[in-house]
């Protein structure tokens, strides 16, 4: 009577997983879900974000994408996206002028003119340098820019001038929210900002302008607050040495990424067994981190490290389900490519 009850509850938290994440759940048919962030990149944004920089460049998505101003949006930590269907590609995606935007209507005093080793633009009338020696903003620009031109390893003036825009100040001082102060210069897309005391690959930062800005509000990721974790009936089924999956339900605090949320409520656990059910726990000596989770095209990439214990050579299938069950909880969900400490699960664990 109690596992049927679980298993009752366990199919009814699916269902309730299915109607709360309708958008954040269900895998668009070119789709990356950012568990960091709980929000869904597809269509042709996730191809622009993937062609231009990714993470290094835009950052993680704060939103999904949403109608502001009468275009389809989508708003990165470090830029906005904007569709414009009307025009052929690569410009049917164009990027906010949150530098300008943020800084406002009035730009820095414009410089006398050019300045050796920098890089003059007379359409602002400001110099961009670097800081060191081959380091700094003008090198920065020069070799980061949109993929335009089918040469993803070099640069164009025009592939840089797409991605950051016109400078607009000469170097200022900027105070970050945590109170740091570190010299920076605005573009019309973008704010460089240099800290000397990063490793040289990372002196020069781009800002969280998509962060900083204040858009309409747009819809937030569904938040989920209860999941399933699955663990084990012994001696009545097909797991393990004739074993079966049960699924037991947990509470826990709202998120947008559920399928992490439960994974780090099964590895939690640490007991043998659960209460009086008798369910038996695979996992118990393990100890198991969590190092990626991301669910891209309905494909779920799960990347784990540490050590697994087990209680005999029964544990090896065990702890395989109920991993695997784990994850395939939800909706989202329809292959998975699980790893520990870099080996496939399977192979890992035996």
């Amino acid at each position: 009577m109690r596992r049927s009850m679980l298993l009752g509850l366990g199919l009814v938290t699916l269902l309730l997983l299915g109607a709360l994440v309708p958008g954040a759940a269900r895998a668009q048919a070119d789709s990356q879900l950012f568990p960091e962030t709980g929000y869904t990149v597809g269509g042709r944004f996730l191809e622009y974000w993937r062609q231009n920089g990714g993470l290094a460049v835009f950052g993680f998505p704060l939103s999904n994408q949403f109608s502001e101003n009468g275009l389809q949006v989508q708003y990165f930590e470090r830029q906005r996206f904007e569709l414009h269907p009307e025009n052929a590609r690569p410009y049917d995606v164009l990027l906010g002028r949150l530098g300008a935007q943020l800084w406002g209507p009035v730009y820095a005093p414009p410089e006398s003119g050019p300045r050796s080793g920098c890089i003059w633009f007379p359409e602002t009338r400001q110099n961009v340098c670097n800081q060191q020696t081959s380091l700094g903003f003008a090198s920065y620009w020069q070799l980061n820019g949109l993929e335009f031109d089918g040469r993803p390893n070099s640069r164009s003036y025009a592939e840089s001038l797409a991605l950051f825009g016109y400078p607009i100040t000469g170097l200022v001082e900027y105070v970050a929210p945590d109170g740091t102060r570190v010299q920076a210069q605005w573009f019309e897309r973008a704010r460089f900002e240099w800290h000397p005391a990063n490793p040289d690959a990372f002196k020069v930062l781009l800002g969280r302008l998509g962060a900083e800005t204040k858009p309409a509000t747009p819809p937030g990721p569904a938040l989920v607050d209860t999941v399933n974790i699955y663990l084990i009936s012994t001696g009545s089924g097909t797991v393990g040495c004739g074993d079966e999956l049960v699924p037991v339900v947990r509470r826990i605090a709202p998120t947008p990424a559920p399928l992490q949320a439960a994974l780090a409520e099964l590895f939690a656990l640490k007991s043998q067994t659960i209460g009086e059910s008798g369910l038996y726990n695979a996992l118990y000596q393990s100890d198991i981190r969590i190092d990626r989770v991301v669910i891209v095209n309905g494909r779920a990439e799960v990347a784990l490290s540490g050590t697994v214990r087990l209680n005999g050579v029964c544990d090896e299938p065990r702890v395989e389900a109920q991993i695997e069950a784990t994850v395939r909880q939800f909706p989202s969900v329809t292959s998975t490519a699980i790893t520990l400490n870099g080996v496939p699960l399977a192979d890992a664990i035996r």
